[in-house]
C-alpha cells in the first residue's frame, strides 16, 4: 500500500449552492443621506481554458436595509448572489464512449473574481478587486449548506482525499461494466503524474499491485476522469493468465513516487449469471458520472403518435384510395429497468438511489454508444422499515424521437480529407495552485485546419489547448514567463494557529503553533490582494488539528503577565490610566509617556475577562485616546473624558503572549 502524499487542499464554490458576494455599506458618517447610495458587482472571467481574465457583466444592487438593535444601527451593505451566473460557466464532461484512459475534464473548474463598486449617484466612491476563486460545477443537499459552504472541498473531500461520488464502497461491479471515478486536483504541490493503482485480489487470496494507468503533465484545480471498470484494467486477461479469478480489486491514485493522493476504493467482481444486465451512467450531484447495473427484468416498449390529414378521394371515389393520410409518424420509446436485490450495503444503496432523481443526464451504455435517456419515474421510496430486500424498478424515456426502423450493422470509418489544429491566443503559463507563472508559455486556443491546403476548417472550429485531447501542443520554455515576472507575488505572511496541541503529555496543555508563508508563494496577475489571499487562504488550510499536534507546544500552565503602558505624552489635559479586573485594582494609576510596562503583581489564568480602565484627567480640555491590545487585535477606537472603560470579553489561554494594554493618542 502506497504512503501518504503530503499535500494541502484549497476550497472551491459549488455552483449549484448559493454563492454570496457582500459589499460593505458606505460610511454613514459620511454619506447619512442613503438613498442615492448605489453598489455594482463586476464579475470577471477567464476567456478561455487558463487564458486571461475578461468581464463578464456588472451587477447592479441597492444596500439592504439598516438595522436597529438596543439603539445600535448596524448597516450590512448589498449582496450580490452570482451562482446562477457561474453555473452556466461550468459544464460537466460525459466520459467518452469506451474510455480507457485518465483525461480532464476542463470545464468543471473555472477562476473568477469581482470588483466592488460603489457609488454616491454618479460619483465614484471607490472600487476593490476582491480576492479570486474557483466555481465548481456541482452541489450539496441544502441541509448541509450552512456547515460546509466554505469548508466542503478542504474538511470533507480534501481531508479524506475522496473521489468525487456518493456511490457506497465495494461497490459490486460486472466483468464488463464501464466504470469511472472523478478526482479534483485542488491541492499542492500539483503531482508531476497521476498514477492509477490497483491491487488485485485472486480468489486464493493471493495479492498483486500494479499501476494500470498513467497520466503526465497534470494541471492543478482540474477534474480528471479516472476509467477503473474490469475490462479497461484487463481483469479478464489476468484471470486467464494466472488460471484464477479475480474476486475483488482496490483502486487508488498516486503520483510520480507512488505516494497516495486518494482513498482508496474496493470493487467486488459479481460474476453472478444473469438474463440480462443493462447499465444507467447518470450525472451525479458533484456533477460527475456514476454507474448503475440493472440486472432486474426489464422491458422495453415504443409508442408512437400519428399525424394524419384528410384529402379528396376523387370524382370515382375508388376502394382503393384512401381519405385520409398519414403525413408523419413519431416514435416514443421508454425503458422500464429494475436494479435487482444488492448483495452488499443494502441500505447505503437505497440512500444512494435516489442520486438518479437529480441526475440532469442520463445514459443508456449500449454496445455501440450513450444513448440519452430522461428519467420518467418521478417518485422514489427513500425508506421502509419492513423491506428485506431492497429492489427498484425505474422507468425511462429515450430523448431523441424516432421516426422510421432499422438495425444496420457498425459500419467502418470513411475516409476523410485530412486535418489538424494549430495554435491560437499565446499566455504564460501558471501554477494552477500558486498563481505563478511557470517559466512556459502555451497556446490556450486550438484551431482545425484542413493539412493539404493549410486553411481553416469551415465553420471555424475552435477548442482549448488541453493536455491528453487530440491536437495538444504543449507548452514550451519562455524568459519572460518565469516566477519572477509575475505581476504580484504575496508578502510574508505569519499568524499564529487557532488549532491546540490536543496530545500533551499530564501536567501539561497545548499551544497554539507559528503559520508562515514566505514571500513570493503564491502571484496573480489581477493584484496585490489576490495574491496575498492566495496565501491566507494557503495559511487557513494549514491550521487543521493534525498539524497542531504536529507542530504545537506543550506547556506547563503558568499565570499569563498583564501590564500596561501609556503612550500619551505628559501634559495636564492628556489621560492616565489604571487596570481593574473583577473588583481588584491590579495596576495603579500610570505616569504620561511611559514606554515601559507596567506589570500586574501577578498574571492572569486561562479564561474569559473583563478588563476596566479607568481614565483620569488631570485638567481639561481633555485629550482624545484609545486602547489597543495587540495580541487580541483589539482596538477601542476614539475614546475621551474622565470614565471607566470596559474591555469585554477577553479571552486568555495558556501559553499566550504577554497581555498588553497600550493606551495612547488617537
Amino acid at each position: 500500500m502506497d504512503y501518504l502524499a503530503n499535500i494541502t487542499h484549497q476550497d472551491l464554490q459549488l455552483s449549484k449552492l448559493p454563492i454570496v458576494v457582500n459589499i460593505d455599506a458606505a460610511s454613514p458618517v459620511t454619506y447619512p443621506a442613503r438613498h442615492d447610495l448605489r453598489y455594482y458587482l463586476e464579475v470577471f472571467v477567464p476567456e478561455f481554458y487558463q487564458g486571461g481574465f475578461i468581464s463578464l457583466t456588472t451587477l447592479e444592487g441597492s444596500e439592504e436595509p439598516s438595522q436597529t438593535l438596543a439603539g445600535i444601527t448596524a448597516y450590512p451593505g448589498a449582496n450580490f448572489e452570482i451562482q446562477d451566473l457561474l453555473h452556466g460557466l461550468v459544464e460537466s464532461c460525459v466520459p467518452a464512449f469506451g474510455l480507457s484512459q485518465i483525461t480532464i475534464c476542463e470545464t468543471m473548474v473555472r477562476p473568477y473574481y469581482t470588483k466592488a463598486i460603489r457609488k454616491n449617484g454618479t460619483v465614484l466612491i471607490d472600487q476593490t478587486l476582491l480576492p479570486s476563486s474557483y466555481v465548481f460545477r456541482g452541489g450539496f443537499s441544502e441541509n448541509d449548506y450552512a456547515s460546509y459552504k466554505s469548508r466542503f472541498f478542504t474538511s470533507y473531500i480534501g481531508a479524506n482525499r475522496r473521489f468525487l461520488t456518493w456511490k457506497p464502497d465495494f461497490a459490486t461491479v460486472r466483468p464488463n461494466q464501464p466504470e469511472y471515478l472523478s478526482f479534483l486536483t485542488n491541492f499542492s504541490p500539483t503531482p508531476a503524474e497521476l498514477r492509477l493503482r490497483v491491487e488485485i485480489t485472486y480468489e486464493d487470496w493471493s495479492v498483486e499491485t500494479i499501476t494500470a494507468k498513467t497520466l503526465t503533465n497534470v494541471s492543478s484545480m482540474a477534474v480528471y476522469v479516472v476509467p477503473v471498470g474490469p475490462t479497461v484494467l484487463n481483469l479478464q486477461a489476468r484471470m486467464n493468465a494466472n488460471g484464477k479469478f479475480v474476486s475483488r480489486y482496490k483502486v487508488w491514485l498516486s503520483n510520480e513516487n507512488n505516494e497516495r493522493l486518494s482513498e482508496e476504493r474496493t470493487y467486488l467482481i459479481d460474476n453472478q449469471p444473469y438474463r440480462k444486465v443493462r447499465f444507467i451512467l447518470f450525472q451525479n450531484s458533484l456533477g460527475c458520472f456514476d454507474t448503475l447495473d440493472c440486472y432486474g427484468d426489464g422491458t422495453a416498449n415504443l409508442k408512437v403518435q400519428r399525424e394524419t390529414a384528410e384529402q379528396f378521394r376523387g370524382y370515382e371515389y375508388l376502394p382503393g384510395v384512401s381519405e385520409r393520410v398519414i403525413n408523419r409518424i413519431t416514435g416514443e420509446r421508454e425503458l422500464t429497468v429494475s436494479v435487482g436485490y444488492g448483495r452488499y450495503n443494502i441500505k447505503d444503496l437505497r440512500d444512494y438511489w435516489q442520486e438518479l432523481f437529480f441526475a440532469e443526464q442520463v445514459y443508456l451504455i449500449t454496445d455501440r454508444e450513450h444513448i440519452p435517456l430522461t428519467l420518467v419515474t418521478d417518485s422514489y421510496l427513500t425508506d421502509d422499515d419492513r423491506e428485506k430486500l431492497v429492489g427498484r424498478t425505474l422507468t425511462f424515456r429515450y430523448t431523441n424521437p424516432e421516426t422510421s426502423y432499422s438495425r444496420l450493422p457498425v459500419m467502418a470509418a470513411a475516409p476523410v480529407r485530412p486535418t489538424g489544429w494549430r495554435g491560437d491566443a499565446q499566455a504564460c503559463e501558471l501554477n494552477q495552485s500558486t498563481g505563478l507563472r511557470n517559466g512556459k508559455k502555451r497556446y490556450g486556443l486550438l484551431v482545425k485546419y484542413f493539412i493539404d491546403s493549410g486553411e481553416d476548417v469551415k465553420p471555424r472550429t475552435q477548442k482549448s489547448n488541453i493536455v491528453g485531447t487530440e491536437g495538444y501542443i504543449p507548452s514550451w520554455d519562455s524568459a519572460d514567463c518565469a516566477a519572477a515576472t509575475t505581476p504580484f507575488k504575496n508578502l510574508l505572511l505569519t499568524q499564529t494557529s487557532i488549532y491546540k496541541r490536543n496530545n500533551c503529555n499530564i501536567g501539561q496543555v497545548g499551544g497554539n503553533w507559528s503559520i508562515s508563508i514566505p514571500a513570493n508563494t503564491y502571484g496573480s496577475e489581477i493584484s496585490q490582494g489576490d495574491a496575498d489571499g492566495k496565501a491566507q487562504a494557503a495559511a487557513n488550510a494549514q491550521d487543521t488539528q493534525e498539524n497542531a499536534n504536529l507542530n504545537g507546544t506543550c506547556i506547563i500552565p503558568t499565570p499569563i503577565p498583564i501590564g500596561i503602558t501609556n503612550a500619551c505624552p505628559t501634559a495636564s489635559t492628556q489621560p492616565i490610566f489604571a487596570v481593574i479586573v473583577g473588583s481588584d485594582e491590579i495596576v495603579t494609576n500610570t505616569s504620561y509617556n511611559t514606554p515601559t510596562v507596567r506589570y500586574a503583581a501577578a498574571g492572569l489564568n486561562a479564561g474569559t475577562y473583563n478588563i476596566d480602565i479607568r481614565v483620569a484627567y488631570a485638567a481639561s480640555p481633555f485629550v482624545n485616546f484609545r486602547l489597543r491590545i495587540p495580541s487580541k487585535g483589539f482596538d477601542s477606537g476614539v475614546l475621551s473624558g474622565n470614565q471607566t472603560y470596559r474591555i469585554a470579553n477577553i479571552t486568555v489561554n495558556w501559553g499566550d503572549s504577554d497581555l498588553i494594554i497600550i493606551g495612547e493618542p488617537a
